[in-house]
């Protein structure tokens, strides 16, 4: 990951210079993830979604020097790109009819403009994304058991329990915890430093 002080905001200058493939790459590696959630959340056909994901990507591309931050966060931006590139390929496949009517009237993502509903999708999908790359990464970076603890706890298991699963005390189970929320918690800073310019 970038170092605390660069920014994913200048890293989206560097993948403007269309000879940096290495910020280019790196702007992929963080969003491509977020592109199959969001596409997901709008009922994309499964089939369709990685061949959608790389239209994404190239429309991106292309339309990344016209991206103006003072109009909107680059994730509204991304969600128009990721909505308009879906109802795109709905549109072509005359079988896929349903679902535009789906999504206009159920979700309003049909619509050009920006929606309350919209705004709370993006909101709801970026969310779970942070969360799930902050777990992630602290699931990779994490040597302890505090891991294990805070997933148990997530699944149900009250402290009595977990501490009973995994042979640790219920001060070491509340300790442990803590500290699985606190690195998730950090993680979810950084991330959100890096991701949102």
């Amino acid at each position: 990951m970038e170092s605390g002080h660069n920014t994913s905001y200048t890293l989206l200058h560097r993948a403007l210079d269309l000879g940096d493939d290495e910020a280019w790459e790196r702007l992929v590696e963080h969003y491509k993830r977020f592109i199959y959630y969001v596409l997901h959340g709008l009922n994309a056909n499964p089939s369709d979604i990685d061949d959608l994901t790389q239209q994404v990507l190239v429309r991106v591309l292309n339309s990344l020097k016209r991206y103006d931050k003072s109009r909107g966060s680059f994730r509204t931006w991304l969600i128009t790109i990721i909505r308009n590139t879906a109802v795109s390929q709905y549109q072509k496949n005359a079988s896929e009819q349903r679902r535009i009517d789906r999504l206009e009237v159920e979700g309003g993502f049909g619509s050009g403009s920006q929606s309350p509903e919209i705004d709370a999708f993006i909101e709801k999908e970026w969310s779970t994304y942070i969360a799930t790359e902050a777990m992630a990464r602290v699931r990779s970076q994490s040597r302890s058991q505090a891991v294990e603890v805070f997933e148990l706890a997530l699944e149900g298991l009250c402290a009595a329990e977990i501490a009973e699963k995994t042979g640790l005390t219920l001060a070491s189970v509340y300790s442990l915890k803590k500290k699985a929320k606190r690195l998730i918690y950090l993680e979810i800073l950084e991330l959100t430093a890096h991701l949102e310019p």
